[in-house]
């Protein structure tokens, strides 16, 4: 665990529970895994992220709430009210590398902020709350996104397991580290026990700030599909080796970065990223023998997403062929597009609505834990607005007003829902 790991945890001893408001919660809980550099970093499987899983789950205890790890490693908080099927709430505490305090993080928060409110105003639902923070949301570790929501809705996670780390530590392994049986990861489905899902989000966008809007009020959200290309050329020194005679992995790479992204943006709707990339040897007199990295194309609608499907192999293996490269194309995940419950999506806007809010529908260009659990039960989003679009970086930032108001939404959705029989 690093320094700031450890600084949290002596920060917080005795100070179990929430902040007075959304805002004071995330900035305290953001001090577990924060870098130098402002960011937050809290890995799948992490000490970071476990640390970050004690505070919450003693926050949650402190409402009252029954806390546990499945075997999958999401942290659920049960309020035991009532009977029947649970309404969850989530989102997850994992982030990227020196990544922001509010993407995930802000909806298992606030998340918790609106029992409290429900509590605080004297109601005891007829049918259980949960509170789910989902293990591996963002997948940078082990290319495994969505890990945690993957197994609460049953998906296969088999191939998962012998994915490696930078490090070349397996997602096995790393699981067995932190005291979890890889091989009993299905025991955390859950998803038919449950009837309805929120999760409340920062928008990771621009559109709501440029709009001056409180509230997006999520319709769908797009498909992704991941890959990692490996090309192999040939090592030689960059001096000696002429240049229509070298097979430079490098330049491969760029090559078909920079095609793609052309090809994204002469198209409506479509996104491509080369997100990651490393050479070998790595010599800065060697010509590169060897790229690996990683594409992420993203569309709203089936027919998009096969698109840029066609896209990927061709340019890949047209550019490997020019260069006189090996390539090797692995799929490393796949979701389809999905629209949000529409009964849901109504809750949702007339809270928005009853708590003074301003508000669009709109969609979700990044992927989330809702996007699976809507293929199971009903599910919404709701958005708040990030200053300049920015997320993903030490800059992420939602004003303490939009947070609150978010939290408020969310806890009028609830109630909403558990209104209604």
């Amino acid at each position: 665990m690093n320094q700031s790991s450890d600084d949290a945890r002596a920060a917080f001893a005795g100070r179990a529970g929430l902040g007075a408001t959304v805002a004071e919660t995330i900035d305290a809980l953001a001090t577990i895994g924060r870098g130098d550099d402002g960011g937050v970093t809290r890995v799948a499987w992490s000490p970071e992220l476990f640390a970050a899983y004690q505070w919450m789950g003693d926050a949650m205890r402190a409402l009252g709430l029954e806390v546990a790890i499945d075997a999958a490693g999401n942290l659920v908080g049960r309020w035991n009210t009532g009977t029947g099927a649970p309404v969850v709430l989530g989102s997850h505490l994992d982030t990227v590398p020196s990544g922001g305090a509010y993407d995930g993080a802000f909806g298992v928060v606030a998340a918790a902020h609106a029992v409290r409110t429900l509590q605080e105003e004297g109601i005891r639902p007829e049918r259980p709350v949960w509170i789910v923070a989902f293990m591996d949301e963002e997948g940078t570790r082990f290319g495994s996104a969505l890990f945690g929501s993957r197994a609460f809705v049953g998906d296969d996670v088999t191939s998962f397991g012998d994915r490696t780390d930078a490090r070349g530590v397996s997602l096995r392994d790393a699981m067995r580290e932190a005291g979890f049986d890889f091989e009993r990861v299905a025991e955390a489905a859950a998803v038919e026990r449950i009837a309805a899902y929120l999760e409340l989000h920062i928008e990771q966008g621009p559109v709501l700030e440029a709009e001056g809007l409180d509230i997006g009020v999520v319709t769908t959200v797009v498909g992704l599909r991941g890959y990692r290309v490996r090309l192999r050329g040939q090592a030689n020194h960059a001096g000696t080796t002429p240049m229509a005679l070298r097979r430079d992995a490098l330049a491969g790479a760029a090559r078909i970065a920079l095609e793609l992204r052309g090809f994204a943006r002469a198209r409506d709707g479509l996104t491509a990223n080369v997100g990651r990339i490393s050479v070998e040897p790595g010599g800065a007199n060697v010509v590169p023998g060897v790229a690996d990295f990683t594409i992420d194309v993203r569309a709203a609608t089936d027919d998009g997403i096969a698109e840029l499907e066609r896209a990927v192999e061709e340019i890949v293996t047209r550019v490997a062929s020019e260069e006189r490269l090996e390539a090797e194309l692995e799929p490393t995940f796949a979701l389809a597009p999905v629209a949000l419950d529409p009964g849901l999506v109504e809750t949702v806007q007339r809270a928005a609505a009853a708590e003074g809010a301003s508000f669009k529908r709109m969609p979700s260009g990044a992927g989330h834990d809702a996007m699976l659990l809507a293929r199971h039960v009903p599910s919404a989003i709701i958005f708040v607005p990030s200053r300049d679009g920015v997320s993903h970086a030490p800059e992420e930032y939602t004003s303490p007003h939009h947070v609150e108001r978010g939290m408020r939404v969310l806890a009028a959705s609830l109630r909403q829902i558990l209104e209604e029989k």
